[in-house]
């Protein structure tokens, strides 16, 4: 959740770490080429199918833009804001149902901490 937090920043998130990071984190967490994981079935069971339908979305739009893109640091703004209301609105989604603890396994999300400071983030 938290590369969606970043990309739903857009421009400003390119700002603060750089636009190839920018890109590389989500990819770090999402990546339908990687034959290890690849996206959706590499998918936390932990996701729901709307939540892993909503990411797959994200991913689509970042790899159309990554596809246009000649260098990093010429990226399109149009590009930025489009991945930013894709990748709110996934988050938005996601948040929904709240954060996992990243240390230990669950049923439900426990990680309000987590949650609220993404929550703060995001508006």
């Amino acid at each position: 959740m938290d590369a969606l937090s970043w990309l739903s920043k857009g421009a400003e998130a390119v700002r603060r770490m750089g636009p190839q990071e920018f890109f590389e984190m989500f990819y770090d967490w999402v990546d339908d080429e990687n034959p290890s994981w690849p996206w959706p079935k590499g998918a936390p069971d932990t996701m729901t199918a709307a939540e892993v339908d909503a990411v797959t979305g994200v991913l689509a739009v970042v790899n159309a833009a990554v596809v246009e893109i000649d260098d990093y640091d010429d990226v399109d703004p149009g590009w930025l804001e489009r991945i930013s209301q894709v990748a709110g609105a996934a988050l938005d989604l996601m948040l929904l149902r709240g954060c996992f603890d990243e240390e230990r396994e669950e049923r439900e999300p426990s990680n309000r901490a987590l949650e609220a400071a993404l929550r703060d983030d995001a508006g």
